[in-house]
């Protein structure tokens, strides 16, 4: 129940501040709003203000501004062939405008919002705000290759100055098969070398090898295991210690996950520590096209005491901010970027039960958690939405600048047929990306056990 709440505040959190920027650049436009709805289908709750209807509706995936004359709603109730308030009647950058101003809001709020998430203040890794000095080398990484070596102390990205894990990893976020230029102190000597990053997983930054989180808090132990997976379907549980694979010690959790990759998907011997007691369980690993390697289906806990809660002052949460915020920019672009290239499959994307249920552990985590969250899928609503793609406000600025150049508008035949298409491929991709989430949060496998089950 907890997860249908948190996901209903924060997705209407959303619609509501999108559909509130094209609600009020219509009035101010002198546009006739007839009504405000927060979701689609039969309406719940209802009330008339003034000459608008406001309106909850059923279906909370969405919501809608209804404007008298807008082409979306002309089928249901024809305009008067002329309306100085309709929509239609309004000049080319009056109607652009209000298109425009749902995405606006949805790309501004984050920028109110991460502010105050470094105010509140998040708990994140404390090596983040250490110096960034070496611990380790991951062998056959670009670092190894390079020459470096546990001591030394990176001061520069490509002639940027970093004073931090957390500053140098921000500059290091970047596709494989970038070239940096990395400076660094070891001992008394001021050294630079080039290295190229490495591929790990599809949708990773690339890998240079030296990154605190190969090296700190690696300690073998199950946080998390994915339903319908191998571990699930052995029987392994959160809180176990892995001690053995086919025998061999497992001394942390790399050594762990090489061992299961080199399994080669062949059935392994596991042994773990469970409360003081050793049991032993049989697992086959899969492959996995994201990580492009075998895995068993678990995540790594963390250490609580490797970890620290950090606020800021109003400056300083607002520079933080509004580069937290750049980053996800880039990260929203490049996904869509990696999309389009096929480089990546719809397969990692996250629907609405997997967002109901990452809003649920954010806000679990904390208020900075939620809003962070809040943040970054107000971003991508609104990047979305400015998709060339007809009936979301891309297409519709689409119509609007071919209007522009032709000097007159598409005809309605091939807007409805235009509209209808881009109907098609967003249900589509909806249905797809429910089936994963359903794959990826309950598991097909265990869903049709139990329906096993019930039918003896």
């Amino acid at each position: 129940m907890a997860t249908i709440i948190y996901f209903i505040i924060g997705l209407g959190l959303l619609i509501f501040i999108h559909e509130l920027g094209h609600f009020l650049v219509a009035k101010a436009n002198g546009i006739r709003v007839e009504r405000f709805s927060l979701g689609f289908g039969p309406r719940l709750i209802k009330f008339k203000w003034g000459e608008t209807e406001y309106c909850i509706s059923a279906l909370p995936l969405g919501g809608y501004v209804k404007m008298t004359g807008q082409e979306d709603f002309e089928a249901e109730e024809p305009t008067p062939a002329y309306d100085p308030r309709a929509f239609s009647s309004k000049g080319l950058m009056a109607r652009l405008s209000v298109v425009l101003a749902g995405p606006a809001m949805n790309l501004i709020l984050p920028f109110i919002l991460m502010p105050i998430v470094f105010m509140v203040g998040r708990t994140e890794p404390k090596f983040l705000h250490d110096a960034p000095v070496v611990i380790g080398v991951v062998e056959e990484s670009p670092a190894a290759q390079a020459g470096f070596q546990s001591g030394d102390q990176i001061t520069a990205i490509d002639g940027k100055t970093v004073s931090d894990w957390n500053g140098l990893l921000r500059e290091t976020a970047k596709p494989a098969g970038t070239s940096l230029e990395i400076s660094y102190n070891r001992g008394s000597e001021n050294l630079t070398q080039k290295l190229t990053l490495k591929a790990t997983e599809k949708g990773a930054p690339g890998l240079i090898g030296i990154e605190p989180v190969y090296f700190i808090d690696m300690d073998p132990v199950v946080g998390e295991v994915l339903p319908g997976s191998p571990a699930a379907e052995a029987g392994i549980q959160a809180g176990d210690r892995v001690t053995a694979i086919g025998g061999q010690e497992v001394k942390d959790w790399k050594s762990m996950s090489d061992v299961v990759n080199a399994s080669q998907g062949k059935p392994i011997e596991i042994k773990v520590l469970r409360k003081d007691q050793s049991v032993e369980l049989k697992i086959t690993p899969n492959f996995n096209e994201t990580y492009q390697k075998y895995v068993i289906g678990v995540s790594k806990a963390s250490n609580p005491d490797l970890m620290q809660k950090y606020s800021y002052p109003l400056g300083e949460a607002i520079t933080k901010g509004y580069h937290e915020n750049i980053a996800l920019f880039g990260m929203t672009f490049k996904v869509l970027k990696d999309l389009v290239t096929f480089k990546a499959s719809y397969k990692e994307l996250g629907g609405p039960i997997r967002i109901a249920q990452i809003s649920a552990k954010a806000a679990e985590r904390g208020l900075a958690n939620f809003l962070f969250l809040l943040a970054f899928l107000s971003i991508q609503l609104g990047i979305l939405n400015l998709l060339p793609i007809p009936v979301l406000d891309g297409g519709h600025v689409m119509f609007m600048a071919y209007e522009g150049i032709a000097r007159k508008p598409l005809s309605m035949k091939k807007r409805l047929v235009a509209q209808q298409v881009g109907m098609f491929l967003l249900l589509t991709l909806m249905v797809l990306v429910t089936v994963n989430d359903i794959d990826a949060v309950w598991g097909f496998n265990d869903i049709l056990s139990k329906i096993k089950g019930i039918f003896g």
